[in-house]
């Protein structure tokens, strides 16, 4: 536990750090592989739970027709939900405002968010929506989270596109199916 408070301690340092910057830019390296990966050890976007949690895009832009939606989905997936069908996620997170209202406006006391694997992605999955829906209109409501799409088996996706494998990219969720 002493090792785990000492590094969350750090990342958080880091981020109040960064607190009164506007805008900032992480530096990448690039793999033999051509992966490309932040070099800044304790906060970037690819690091633990609390790091995605604190970090957002300095450029908000409005979530449009189909922004609502997303958001559901990306909450719906970081409270565990994640191999629901779409429409179920959808469901989920609407059957869960009432937590989300409580979570954002008291998180220190309504605590319903930290019982998830990504908690610090929940709550901020949460005040993003709860923020949208406050807005008079969610359409044109700006947002600066970074929604995740489904990558799931990157790299069998990879090979059955490039060798047109119908089979497998159907078992890959690259063919429209459920």
């Amino acid at each position: 536990i002493h090792s785990l408070r000492c590094d969350f301690t750090l990342k958080l340092n880091v981020a109040k750090a960064f607190e009164n910057i506007e805008k900032f830019y992480f530096p990448h390296n690039i793999d033999f592989r051509g992966r490309i990966y932040p070099i800044p050890p304790h906060l970037n976007h690819i690091q633990a739970d609390i790091c995605r949690g604190l970090l957002e895009f300095a450029e908000g832009k409005p979530i449009g027709k189909n922004g609502l939606m997303w958001l559901k989905i990306h909450l719906s997936n970081k409270m565990g939900k994640d191999k629901l069908s779409m429409q179920d996620r959808i469901a989920y997170a609407e059957s869960m405002i009432p937590v989300v209202e409580r979570c954002v406006k008291d998180p220190l006391k309504h605590r319903e968010w930290l019982d998830c694997e990504d908690s610090w992605q929940t709550l901020a999955a949460m005040n993003d929506l709860w923020d949208a829906l406050q807005s008079p209109n969610p359409e044109e409501y700006i947002s600066h989270l970074h929604i995740h799409q489904d990558g799931s088996c990157n790299g069998l996706q990879h090979y059955a596109a490039l060798g047109r494998d119908y089979e497998g990219s159907e078992q890959v969720n690259l063919m429209n199916t459920e």
